[in-house]
């Protein structure tokens, strides 16, 4: 029975010694594997963004140069194809909010009365996320991105058809998979025509808006 029972000791020797091999051996290749994702800037996110696409519904303040400042109204399409990159196309409406704009033309007063005059603005815009944190709000963590765009577009209003530059900062805050609430700050920059007169203008919009994420649960 004495030698049963070393071959059954050896036995339970040798089987716990290649478990602990295949053990050694899991943990290595998943410390290679998350090297590399790291190195590839595949690093695993609580909110993934990667070839996903953000439907996004907008609003906010547009500040004019040469008018009153109102509100803007507005909707975009992101697709972003890592988490740090994305391309965007949005649609801006807002308005002409002039009472009375005065100005000197030939020597005497002339008063324009074109109140209200709509305006569009169509924008193709590179983002770039160079920073993704977190934050405490109560008992629960939120994920948030930091984003700079630049893009160009188009701008038709009665006074401006032509091409508007675009650059601007953005924030995100994910909520659950597939919901995120941004905020965004936007310089417009186009020629204007008012009174035979041509601006370079540098119109600002400062929006909020609700986004969602597809596919769904990422």
């Amino acid at each position: 029975m004495a030698p049963v029972r070393l071959l059954a000791a050896a036995a339970l020797i040798v089987l716990a010694a290649g478990s602990v091999r295949a053990e050694c051996v899991d943990e290595e290749l998943a410390e290679k594997a998350a090297y590399k994702r790291k190195r590839r800037g595949r690093v695993p996110r609580d909110f993934v963004k990667a070839q996903r696409h953000e439907l996004s519904v907008i609003a906010g303040y547009f500040v004019s140069d040469l008018y009153q400042a109102t509100y803007v109204l507005g909707g975009a399409y992101t697709y972003h194809m890592t988490e740090d990159t994305a391309v965007e196309g949005s649609f801006l409406w807002t308005h002409a909010n002039a009472a009375i704009v005065r100005a000197v033309e030939d020597g005497r007063a002339v008063t324009m009365r074109d109140l209200y005059a709509p305006a569009m603005f169509f924008g193709s815009t590179l983002l770039w996320y160079p920073l993704h944190g977190k934050l405490q709000l109560g008992g629960s963590i939120v994920h948030f991105d930091v984003h700079l765009d630049v893009g160009v577009g188009a701008v038709d209003s009665p006074t401006s058809r032509g091409v508007t530059g675009i650059g601007g900062l953005g924030f995100k805050f994910f909520a659950g998979q597939a919901m995120a609430v941004r905020i965004d700050l936007r310089d417009l920059v186009y020629q204007h025509e008012l009174l035979d007169q041509h601006f370079l203008v540098n119109d600002l919009t400062v929006m909020a808006g609700l986004s969602l994420f597809l596919p769904l649960g990422f």
